[in-house]
Parts: structure tokens; C-alpha cells; sequence
């Protein structure tokens, strides 16, 4: 129940403190210690002057609402009116005075007792929004510029003292106001008295506001640092903006010391006491909802934030003369707004929360602020500034705050002992489970591969694809389990190594592409600088690969921006190898424990950026289990170095000097002649076999690959990735089978270069990896790879995802020289009429010219059907032939219509993509120059070099927008329109690398050309 007994005792109670401290406070400010004059409405309470003296005012306030006066004539004023002050001038103004800016003079005359030898002094508050005060003729002080003109007026309103002139009974005080709005003059009570009197009530006032500043600082410090070292809570933000706009809020009112200590102009001062306000407002609803996420109707309080950003907008770009008449309306309703909010979202909160105690007290203390803060203004009388009600609600609000930190912060704890606990006895559960469930999980994988691979029983779809997906969640069982394993081995010191000759270049290489992958938005640049000569080390190849995974993450982690270089060295059969990042350093202690399972260099930097605290653990097991050691040297803020090193291969020397020599000698000869030895006896049969490049830079691997593939494909050997660019350029491949880890370009690399000139399905890659955890496949394929085979190879998984790809590649190879076959096909029904009638109406008076059009009809219509249109290539000349049909057709039906430009190389022989050449021209004639009235001209253009052959087709038609040209060749095909360009431009792609150059604009014409690379001796057709 949210009333108890005990809840309401206390809520009156601290009730009638607040209202006792308050009342207090006002009945001090009102002790009257002599006696004062009972005319006028200079405030005199609470000066000490001699209980003797007497102060007469002479008459009320009198005011000049039309007149600037000055102090020469004073019996020139007229219109005298008398008003009370403080309080509104706008009576003093005729009703029909519908002019905005208003100005005025108010005198008083203040007679003093003879027997007053006190120095005086007179305090004023505020005066809107311009003023100048003359003691007995002279100014006295003046601020802003107040004026008779508005163009002349400047706005300024901060508190000032005058002292009064001590050689005279008799004080006359002439104040001259000026303002821009209904509420201006005195708005606030003037103090009068001794300068120690008026000195100490300043000070007391504005001790009482620094100190209500202070207490909101400090609550706004400690939210903000919640803030960034906590969870990023949106919540505790809201609360330090708020304190922050309370604490303006402050500054700006009563004795505004922010513009007495930073002066400023009229029109900012304005604009920041607003948007304090404005904060105020909007952040109170939003620090209530996010500590109790139980109010639902979020609609109104997004609606609500939008009204109080469009508000502020308003306040910073219009100017104050159309501010100020809006702040009541507006400023009340945001104000208002947002206590209702705040209220009706603690209505829900009150019934589920604890310690609701602390809540109704913040609450009432804000509740009995609001409400003296009405009686003031319905009273009309003056407070100096009371602070306490604000701080005891904000105190309250903390204490609530650090209440449920607190009880989160045990429940923290007891939920982690029992954590701890339970984590035990579940790494214990996985160990002892991965056991038992290994044997049973690939008896379950091998039958329902026996299962599938069963070709006599039947199988429906619905079967077939059950047991595939039974196989694939058995086989992600398997890695797990052999996850669990690992660490289990690893943990006890069992763990199998596979210790063999490996080139650190060529690791070091993957790694560093597969750790780019991960954090390629990251502004880090991994650096290697380790000689091509680097000889052998002895080493496990996965273990190794994850020893340098392992550390270049934690480097990448902590490491913000700047460089990792890894650099090695070697000495005494021992390689020493270093990983250097430019993070964020460690202590000494840090590095004490670094290596320590389940710690952490950076607690706050690891939470954010997750982990376990493992890698560096296994990095220093797998170290030490392959004889070496691991170290680290480092310093906050200056980076780290971790060392670690290595054994080298025995026979060093040898190694060192003939790794890359001799390898790219015995692959390339021994390899390559052995490959080329068969060529004679199988040169027929390898015209119709697919063709792969293999590219590793290991002999041994690519001998294995030979001698599983070997049979069944065309296979071409090179040793690394440079020599693999060049051979594609010069050669077609059906299938790239690439090692990762190779030195200078790696096989990530690599396939991202083949990316580039070919698709997925138009060549692809299949990579060889010796590991196959989440983060290798995951930078294979984001480099672009079409499939993956861990090392060591296996022969039937080898053969079964090397068939897959090239079917695939085959397949589609075909649909595209199908597509331009059946392009061809497609003779337009109005053309087949036309050319008819044109060789019918020639028949009359033209036998001749019929006969010759009827034959290259003829010809046309047999080359449009031609079989070998699905062949790779054909010769220039059937192209040729093709062409000068179609143009002789068109030139007999449009005439002079249509004007043909050759120029052509001499003695032309090459191959190239059939109706290639042809679907350009007829682009040319019926969407260029046929849609001119008069017709145009088409150039037609074949030239040859050394290296490469160039075909152009160019008119002067109507061209076409850029936009068309992307469309033309990158959307995919739309059978319900043309599709030649975009067919003729995949087709060259996939055989060249390149396809169609379009350069088009509407008016200019269009030109469309293609390169065609030379071979050596003119290939013939592909079947």
C-alpha cells in the first residue's frame, strides 16, 4: 500500500518543516526595527537606521508616461500621473496607444531626518528593460540607453546600487524607463537604506542562489560521469542536462548574476533565461520515464518534446519583440506541460516502486516551491531568494537514484556468486557432454550421408532436403563440440600439435587480411615488415595462424587509431617475432596478469568491446607448447609490444636461400612440364574440358591438386598471386582454386582483384584455408569467394565443390550464348513485312535492285538463324557479312535516310562474340539515327594494335541520357524490352573482362566500343 501510517507521518512532517523554515526566513525579511513613512511604496524594511530618524516620502510614485524629462526644469513636467510600484505601466498609457514601444519618467522625493549620518544607498532589482537614474539632477547611473525613439533605445536589465549624496535632507530621484512590450518600468520593489544594509541583504540573496547553483552542479557532475563510465543511460543524461538548465535557470533570475559577471545584450539574455526554462520542461518528463518505464502513452510525451523543440527554435531566430509577448502563453504551456507529464508518470511508478518514500518527498518539496512561488505573485509582495524547497527535492531525487543503485549493486553481486557457481559446473556439464556426444553426432552425420548419396532407393524432394538439413545442424554440432574440446585439451596440456615446415610471410599475410575484414572501418593500418628471405620456422600451421589471430585482435581492440607493425628477426635457430601497436598501453601491473586467464588489460574498453579474456592465455599455452616464449613490453598511453618467438627449421641456410627459388623453379618446371608432357596426347580432349588455375605458393599442394583434378579438368599452375593477375587477363578460366596464405598478395586479396572484372557466376573462386573457424570463412567470402576447402585436402569434398562451381559457371556460360541466339531470333514481325514490301514494290520498276535485295535478304535471314550462334566466337568476317546484309536492307527500305562510313584494318582475322557487332549496328540505325526526321550517318570503325583489337559504332542520332546508359548496362534484363546491349555487354565481360564503352548525350549521337585482347594465332571458335 502506497499510504501507510508511517509514510504519511513522515510526509507531514517534513511538510511542516519546510513550510516552518519558510516562513521563518519571510518573517525575518519582514522585522521591522523603526519606524517608516506610511506613504508610497519604497520598500524600507529591515534597515537599521537610528531609532530616532524619520523618512518622510513626499507623495506616491508620480509618472511622466510621455516625457524623457530632464533635470533642468522640473516644473516643466507635465501630465502627471501617480502609479504604484512596483507593478504594470501600461495604465499610464491612453487605451487607444496601440504602439509597442513605450517610454516614461517616475519621480519620488525621499526627506531624511537631519540626525541621519548614515551613508546611503538605493538597490534596484529590475527595470524593464532600460534605464537611467538622476539623483537630484545629476545621473547617477545608467543601463542600456533608455530613449524616446525606438530606433534609439537599448535593452539591458541587470541590478546595480546608487549610492545617495550625504549633504542633503532633501533627495529627489527621476528614473527614465524605456521598453518594447505591455509590462515595463519598475517590476520590482526598490531597497533603500544604509549601505551596510542594502551590501549584506545583496550578499545574503546572492550566497542563497550560488549556493542552490552549486548543489545543482554537483548532482550534474556526478550524472554526467555516471553517464560515460557507466552503461550510457539516457536517463541519467537527461537528469545532468537538466540540473544544468536549473542551474542557468538560477543565474538568470533574482539578482541575474550571469549577465553582471559576462555582460551580454538584451536579446541573448532573453533567449538563455527562456531556454533554461524550456530544458527544464522538456528534460523533467524524459528523467521520469526512463527511471520507470511504466508509462505507456509515448505518443504525448514524443509530441510534447517536438512542441518544446519547435519552441526553442522559435526563441533562438526571432527577435525579443516577438518573444516576450508569447512567453506566458507559451513558456506557461510548456511548463505546465511538463509537470502533468511528470506527474502522471510517478502516478504509475508510485504503485511498483520501493523506497517511493524519497520520491513523495522530492515531490512535495517542488510541489510547495510551485505554490509559494503563486502566493508571491498573487500577493505581490517580495521574497529574497529562498532556495531550500529545490534542494531538498533534488537531494531527495539523488537519494532515490542511489537507493536503487544500491540494491541493484548487491543483487549485482549475489546474481555473480551464484554465476560463478553455476559457470563451474557448466564448463564441467560441456566437457564431459562433448565427449559422449561426439561419436554418437557423426554416426548420425555418416548414415544420413549414406542416406543421401543412396541412388537406388527413391527419395522425394521433401526427404532429400530434410536429410541435407539434418546433415548441416550435425556438422555445426561438430564444430562446436570440437570447440569444447579444444579448450578442454588445452586447458589439461594434451592438445595434438602438427609441427611442420612452414614461411611466415605467407601466414602473417592471411592473418593480417582476415583481421582487416573484421575492423575495415577502423582508421589502423597493419604494417609487415618481415624479408622475402625470412627462412622456415617449425610450427603447427592452425595453431599458429590462431597465436597470430589472437594478437593482432587484442592489438586492433585497443589500439583506436594509428599503426600495427609486425617485424621479425632470427638468431641462434630461434625466430623472434614482434606485434607492435600504437593503443593504449598498460601498467606494470596490468602486465603482470595480462596472460593470466579471464584478465583484462582495459576493463571498461574489454566490456564495450566484449571477450572472455582467453586469447592472450591460449596465445602464451600454444607458445610455450611449441618451444618458445611469449612477453610483453608496454606503457600507458604509448603502446604495446608482444614478443614471442619461435623455432627455426633445421637446415636454415638452405631454406633461406632457396624457399622461393626453388619453389617457383620445381612448380613451374616440374609442375608445368609434367602438365605440358600430357598436352600431345590429350590436346584433343582438353578443348572441351573445363579449365582451372591453381595458384599456391606451396609445390606439394598444387602436386595433390594435380593429381585429384587432374584427370577431369585442364589445370594451370602458378606459384603466386602476381603471376595468377596476368595469366587471367591473358586466358579464360572456368575456376580459380587459390591457397589464403601466401606471401606479398594473399588469397583474400586476390579474389578481391577478380571481384573487380568478374562476378560470382562468371568465374569462381574456391579457397584453400587450414582453418575453418568463424572469423577465416567470414573474410573469405567478404572477399568475395565463392566456397572454401580446409587443408588438409580431402579428395571427395575437393571434387565435389570443384564440380559444383564450374556446373555453375558452365551453365550460365550457356544461358548467355543461348540469350544472344535467341536475341538474334527475334526478327521484329514489321521488319520481316517491310523488307517484303520493299522487295515487292522494287519488283515493278527495279528488277534488279530487287534481285540484289532479295539475295542479301536472303543472307540476313540465314546468318540470323545460323547454329553456331551459340558458340563462343565466330570470325570478323561472318560478322562482317551479317552486318552489310542487315545495313543493305535498311539502306534499300530509308534511302538516303541512312549514310554508312567504314574503316576497317587490313587483312582482319580475329574471333569474337557472336552478334556482337551486329546488335550494335542495329542499336545505332533504329535508336539513333532512324529517329531523326532526316536520318543521320553511322561510322562504323575496326581498328588493330599490337596487343588488342577495338570495334566502334558511332552515330549522330538522338542519343541518350546517362541515366539510360546505367540502365542500359547494369539492370538486370527485362525480357519485355531489349536486351542486345546488355547481353553483347555481359558476354564481353565475361570473356575479356571488359565490356561495353557507351558516350551518349540527347542531341549529340551515341558511340558504343569494345576491345577484343589478341591471342597468339587467332583462337578459333569456342565450342
Amino acid at each position: 500500500m502506497l499510504f501507510t501510517r508511517k509514510t504519511f507521518l513522515i510526509l507531514t512532517v517534513f511538510l511542516i518543516f519546510i513550510t516552518g523554515l519558510r516562513l521563518t526566513v519571510l518573517h525575518f525579511e519582514k522585522t521591522i526595527k523603526h519606524p517608516i513613512a506610511k506613504k508610497g511604496t519604497l520598500d524600507l524594511r529591515g534597515w537599521e537606521f537610528p531609532k530616532s530618524s524619520t523618512i518622510t516620502l513626499d507623495g506616491e510614485w508620480e509618472f511622466y508616461p510621455y516625457n524623457m524629462i530632464t533635470t533642468e526644469k522640473s516644473s516643466a513636467l507635465t501630465k502627471k500621473r501617480y502609479l504604484q510600484v512596483p507593478g504594470k505601466w501600461d495604465k499610464a498609457f491612453p487605451a487607444d496607444d496601440k504602439n509597442s514601444f513605450k517610454y516614461g519618467t517616475y519621480r519620488l522625493q525621499i526627506l531624511l531626518d537631519k540626525n541621519i549620518q548614515h551613508h546611503l544607498e538605493l538597490r534596484i532589482n529590475e527595470i524593464r528593460s532600460a534605464s537611467a537614474i538622476y539623483i537630484n539632477g545629476h545621473l547617477s547611473a545608467k543601463i542600456g540607453n533608455p530613449a524616446n525613439k525606438e530606433g534609439l533605445n537599448e535593452a539591458r536589465s541587470v541590478p546595480y546600487s546608487i549610492p545617495l549624496p550625504t549633504d542633503t535632507n532633501n533627495i529627489e530621484i527621476l528614473i527614465q524607463a524605456s521598453n518594447t512590450g505591455e509590462k515595463g518600468g519598475i517590476t520590482q520593489s526598490l531597497h533603500f537604506g544604509t549601505i551596510e544594509a542594502v551590501t549584506n541583504r545583496t550578499l545574503l540573496s546572492i550566497g542563497l542562489q550560488i549556493l542552490l547553483c552549486g548543489v545543482f552542479l554537483v548532482h550534474g557532475i556526478y550524472a554526467i560521469l555516471f553517464y560515460f563510465i557507466g552503461k550510457y543511460q539516457k536517463g541519467v543524461l537527461y537528469f545532468a542536462l537538466t540540473m544544468i538548465c536549473a542551474t542557468f535557470s538560477v543565474l538568470v533570475a533574482d539578482d541575474k548574476l550571469l549577465f553582471v559577471w559576462f555582460p551580454m545584450p538584451f536579446e541573448i539574455s532573453i533567449k538563455i533565461a527562456l531556454l533554461s526554462y524550456i530544458g527544464i520542461a522538456a528534460f523533467l518528463p524524459l528523467i521520469v520515464k526512463h527511471m520507470f518505464p511504466v508509462y505507456k502513452n509515448k505518443k504525448v510525451l514524443f509530441w510534447f518534446e517536438v512542441y518544446c523543440i519547435v519552441y526553442s527554435l522559435f526563441v533562438l531566430g526571432s527577435p525579443s519583440q516577438y518573444i516576450v509577448p508569447t512567453e506566458k502563453v507559451f513558456l506557461g504551456g510548456v511548463l505546465i506541460i511538463g509537470i502533468i507529464l511528470s506527474g502522471s508518470i510517478l502516478k504509475f511508478a508510485f504503485k511498483q516502486t520501493q523506497d517511493v518514500i524519497y520520491l513523495l518527498l522530492g515531490c512535495l518539496s517542488l510541489a510547495a516551491n510551485i505554490c509559494w512561488l503563486i502566493i508571491r505573485d498573487i500577493g505581490s509582495f517580495e521574497m529574497m531568494h529562498y532556495p531550500f524547497d529545490l534542494m531538498f527535492s533534488v537531494i531527495a531525487f539523488a537519494m532515490f537514484w542511489f537507493k536503487r543503485f544500491l540494491r541493484s549493486t548487491n543483487q549485482t553481486k549475489e546474481l555473480a556468486d551464484k554465476l560463478q557457481l553455476v559457470n563451474q559446473h557448466k564448463d564441467d556439464f560441456l566437457v564431459n557432454t562433448s565427449h559422449e556426444l561426439r561419436n554418437p553426432l557423426h554416426g548420425i552425420m555418416n548414415i544420413a550421408q549414406s542416406l543421401l548419396d543412396d541412388t537406388i532407393r527413391e527419395k522425394n524432394k521433401n526427404q532429400y532436403d530434410k536429410l541435407k538439413t539434418q546433415i548441416t545442424i550435425a556438422r555445426r554440432m561438430s564444430l562446436m563440440l570440437d570447440d569444447l574440446i579444444d579448450i578442454n585439451r588445452l586447458n589439461q596440456g594434451t592438445i595434438h600439435l602438427r609441427i611442420g615446415s612452414l614461411h611466415l610471410q605467407s601466414i602473417v599475410k592471411g592473418v593480417t587480411e582476415m583481421v582487416r575484414f573484421m575492423f575495415e572501418k577502423k582508421p589502423v593500418s597493419i604494417i609487415t615488415d618481415i624479408d622475402d628471405g625470412f627462412p622456415a620456422i617449425k610450427a603447427d600451421e592452425n595453431r599458429l595462424i590462431q597465436i597470430f589471430f589472437n594478437l593482432l585482435h587484442n592489438a586492433m581492440k585497443y589500439t583506436e587509431e594509428g599503426t600495427i607493425t609486425i617485424r621479425a628477426s632470427y638468431e641462434n635457430e630461434t625466430a623472434y617475432i614482434y606485434i607492435e601497436d600504437t593503443g593504449i598501453g598498460m601498467d606494470e601491473e596490468t602486465q603482470k596478469r595480462i596472460f593470466l586467464p579471464y584478465e583484462q588489460g582495459n576493463m571498461n574498453k574489454t566490456n564495450h568491446e566484449g571477450g572472455f579474456g582467453l586469447g592472450l592465455s591460449i596465445c602464451k599455452q600454444l607458445v610455450e607448447l611449441q618451444g618458445g616464449n611469449i612477453d610483453v613490453t608496454s606503457a600507458p598511453n604509448q603502446g604495446s609490444i608482444f614478443s614471442f618467438t619461435i623455432p627455426l627449421e633445421t637446415d636454415v641456410e638452405n631454406m633461406n636461400e632457396n624457399y622461393f627459388t626453388m619453389n617457383h623453379f620445381e612448380t613451374a618446371a616440374t609442375i608445368a612440364d609434367q602438365t605440358e608432357s600430357n598436352s600431345d596426347v590429350e590436346s584433343s580432349s582438353k578443348l572441351n574440358k573445363p579449365k582451372i588455375l591453381a595458384v599456391d605458393d606451396d609445390s606439394m599442394n598444387l602436386k595433390v591438386i594435380m593429381n585429384i583434378l587432374g584427370t577431369n579438368y585442364d589445370i594451370t599452375v602458378v606459384t603466386n598471386a602476381s603471376d595468377a593477375m596476368s595469366t587471367i587477363k591473358a586466358k579464360q578460366y572456368d575456376l580459380i582454386i587459390s591457397d589464403v596464405m601466401m606471401p606479398h598478395i594473399s588469397g583474400y586479396e586476390l579474389t578481391q582483384y577478380i571481384r573487380k572484372q568478374f562476378s560470382v557466376s562468371e568465374l569462381p573462386v574456391l579457397l584453400l584455408t587450414a582453418r575453418n573457424r568463424t572469423e577465416d570463412i567470414i573474410a573469405g567470402f567478404q572477399s568475395g569467394a565463392n566456397d572454401y576447402v580446409t587443408k588438409p585436402v580431402d579428395s571427395i569434398e575437393l571434387k565435389s565443390r570443384v564440380k559444383a562451381l564450374i556446373d555453375l559457371k558452365l551453365s550460365i556460360k550457356e544461358r548467355l550464348h543461348m540469350e544472344a541466339a535467341w536475341l538474334q531470333a527475334q526478327i521484329k514481325p514489321h521488319f520481316l513485312i517491310n523488307t517484303i514490301n520493299s522487295i515487292a514494290a522494287l519488283g515493278y520498276y527495279d528488277m534488279e535492285k530487287m534481285q540484289r535485295l532479295l539475295q542479301e535478304f536472303t543472307n540476313y535471314m540465314r546468318a540470323s538463324f545460323d547454329f553456331h550462334n551459340i558458340n563462343g566466337e565466330v570470325s570478323i568476317e561472318k560478322e562482317l557479312d551479317l552486318v552489310r546484309s542487315y545495313l543493305f536492307i535498311e539502306k534499300a527500305r530509308f534511302g538516303e535516310r541512312i549514310l554508312i562510313n567504314w574503316e576497317l584494318s587490313e587483312n582482319l582475322n580475329f574471333y569474337l562474340p557472336p552478334l556482337s557487332l551486329q546488335t550494335l549496328v542495329e542499336n545505332a540505325v533504329s535508336h539513333g539515327i532512324l529517329k531523326r526526321s532526316n536520318g543521320g550517318e553511322i561510322f562504323i570503325k575496326i581498328t588493330e594494335t599490337a596487343n588488342e583489337i577495338e570495334i566502334m559504332v558511332k552515330d549522330n542520332g538522338v542519343g541518350m541520357e546517362q541515366m539510360k546508359i546505367v540502365e542500359v548496362l547494369q539492370n538486370p534484363l527485362n525480357i519485355s524490352k531489349g536486351i542486345g546491349l546488355r547481353n553483347t555487354n555481359r558476354r564481353l565481360k565475361n570473356m575479356y573482362g571488359q565490356g561495353l564503352v557507351i558516350q551518349s548525350s540527347i542531341g549529340n549521337g551515341t558511340t558504343v566500343s569494345f576491345k577484343i585482347p589478341k591471342r597468339l594465332g587467332q583462337n578459333p571458335p569456342l565450342k
